[in-house]
């Protein structure tokens, strides 16, 4: 079973996407924090990320950059939520350290298409 970090300070998202991902095969591990989802990403082996864009007082962009920084977490698919545009920066900050961003609140259901993809997984 693919294991995923969830990333978010919304309960409501937190609750409803970890429930969505678990009846599509997925173990879910959250965090509610940059500073929670450090010890995490540090100490597990994780098969994708998904982390909110905005996190205060962190970004997720700031969570995005430690990931891609750690060789043996270079290459983890990792997906940003975000409501909001994205300015030219975050755009080009998401290019450079290849993140699929997913708007919401589109279909779960795409999100979950781009997951099994990005795994290599077939339903």
């Amino acid at each position: 079973m693919p294991t995923v970090l969830l990333v978010d300070d919304k309960p409501e998202i937190l609750t409803t996407l970890t429930r969505f991902l678990a009846l599509k095969g997925y173990e879910v591990e959250i965090a509610t924090s940059v500073p929670d989802a450090i010890p995490l990403i540090e100490n597990r082996k994780f098969d994708a990320a998904i982390l909110d864009l905005k996190l205060p007082p962190h970004s997720g962009l700031d969570l995005l950059k430690l990931i891609r920084e750690n060789e043996a977490l270079r290459d983890l698919p990792t997906v940003i939520l975000t409501g909001a545009a994205l300015s030219r920066e975050d755009q080009a900050t998401l290019a450079r350290y290849k993140a699929h961003v997913f708007y919401k609140p589109r279909s779960y259901e795409a999100l979950i298409q781009y997951l099994d993809k990005a795994l290599g997984l077939t339903r």
